[in-house]
């Protein structure tokens, strides 16, 4: 059973795939507030229900990831691509995804850096950790450090992580970076990242609402995995204590 809402703030209306705990959809999420335009939300659960894999989704998007946006029948998918696509349609100018093309090709690099280095990085280390058990490879561990270094480098100059005002780019890293949270990686000591964040999370309005909700169904989500990890690890040990003392 999916969930239904409805947010109108203008004359569009697109229908919005999603799930709140992922850190695209939630970039996709702000960027939509940012923009004032409507859509119908529809949000499907992956963890428990496994709607994504139901044949409607697949039939839409064969990749059935998420975020999914249907406008008037034109389906796109891949997170990057949507945000840009919602400015260049529905933005009222291009202040946070900019037509000059040096300009525009700051906020791209910074895009391709998200998804090439940082979330890349971020999705390497923590996924054996959450689907597998694993204690983390620390090869791994060190390059998600060294793409929140180059971050940390990055936002040494500049306010914002494409330039002087908010951007497309930063909603994305925005929901990247505070994914950490979810698995309570601190980025404190990057201190350049965290005035960016602080500043992006009292200057966004619908900040609590697009992204801190999400982050923290996938806390939750964490804990659970955690929880069942522990539990197979005290029954595998029970049994070989059993097996043990039979020999």
């Amino acid at each position: 059973m999916d969930s239904r809402k409805k947010m109108s703030f203008s004359s569009a209306s697109i229908e919005f795939i999603y799930m709140a705990a992922s850190p695209p959809c939630r970039a996709v999420w702000m960027c939509i507030k940012e923009l004032g335009i409507e859509v119908d939300m529809r949000h499907i659960d992956m963890y428990k229900r496994a709607e994504h894999t139901q044949p409607w989704f697949i039939k839409l998007n064969p990749q059935h990831t998420v975020p999914t946006i249907n406008d008037d029948g034109f389906i796109l998918w891949e997170s990057r691509a949507i945000l840009g696509y919602l400015v260049n349609k529905y933005g009222k100018d291009d202040r946070i995804y900019p037509n000059d093309p040096q300009k525009r090709a700051m906020v791209d690099r910074m895009l391709y850096f998200d998804i090439g280095t940082l979330y890349k990085s971020m999705v390497d280390y923590f996924q054996p950790i959450l689907y597998m058990g694993s204690s983390g490879d620390p090869q791994k561990a060190n390059q998600l450090k060294s793409s929140l270094d180059y971050l940390d480098q990055y936002l040494e100059i500049e306010e914002y992580v494409a330039g002087d005002n908010l951007t497309i780019a930063d909603l994305a890293i925005l929901a990247t970076v505070t994914h950490l949270e979810g698995v309570e990686w601190s980025y404190k000591s990057y201190e350049n990242i965290f005035r960016w964040v602080t500043k992006l999370k009292t200057e966004l309005p619908y900040y609590n609402e697009c992204n801190q909700g999400g982050i923290n169904m996938f806390k939750d989500w964490v804990k659970l995995r955690r929880e069942q990890a522990a539990a197979t690890a005290a029954e595998e040990a029970a049994k070989s204590v059993r097996k043990n003392s039979r020999t």
